[in-house]
């Protein structure tokens, strides 16, 4: 394997190839962001504009195995207890239960009133309203991967359109 040095200097001898062929890694980031993206927020998206609001409450906690390696300095156990909230709220004149997806601040508890964002169609498709976390994980994906996609394109373009000159061998000019 070459020393950095080498590396470095090939690199900077081939500035405009790598930066010719650079939209192939950003397109490939741009399509891993925004399958996060669509994955983990289509339900969060579809409530966010479709659904309504309900005063709820959080009746209990459901224990949730996190596997993790053993740390060696550690009591023997592999992983983490989390434990996320199991909400009651009352929709078109039932009671409705849901265990949420996301874990809750560390003042909340058994009682705790919490406004539920659910789909009126759909009541056990649910989640906690929180202004801000409605958006994560998934929104800063969505943006990143859309600038990506923006950004990529433009350099696929670039390539497509304004291909580099190819050295004409008879006469030693380039096309």
């Amino acid at each position: 394997m070459p020393f950095p040095e080498q590396q470095v200097e090939w690199m900077l001898a081939n500035r405009a190839k790598i930066l010719q062929y650079a939209f192939v890694p950003q397109l490939l980031v741009a399509v891993a962001l925004l399958s996060l993206a669509y994955f983990t927020g289509k339900t969060d998206v579809h409530l966010l504009f479709n659904g309504a609001r309900a005063p709820g409450k959080i009746v209990g906690f459901q224990p949730r195995q996190l596997h993790t390696h053993r740390n060696p300095s550690s009591n023997g156990v592999y992983g983490r207890t989390l434990y996320l909230p199991i909400v009651e709220f009352e929709a078109l004149g039932d009671k409705v239960r849901f265990e949420e997806r996301k874990l809750v601040a560390h003042g909340e508890g058994i009682g705790w009133p919490v406004t539920v964002l659910y789909d009126p169609n759909n009541v056990s498709m649910a989640m906690i309203d929180r202004p801000f976390w409605n958006w994560i994980p998934w929104a800063p994906a969505l943006a990143i991967g859309a600038f990506l996609v923006l950004v990529s394109l433009k350099g696929l373009f670039v390539f497509l359109v304004f291909a580099p000159p190819t050295p004409d061998v008879a006469t030693g000019t380039q096309k």
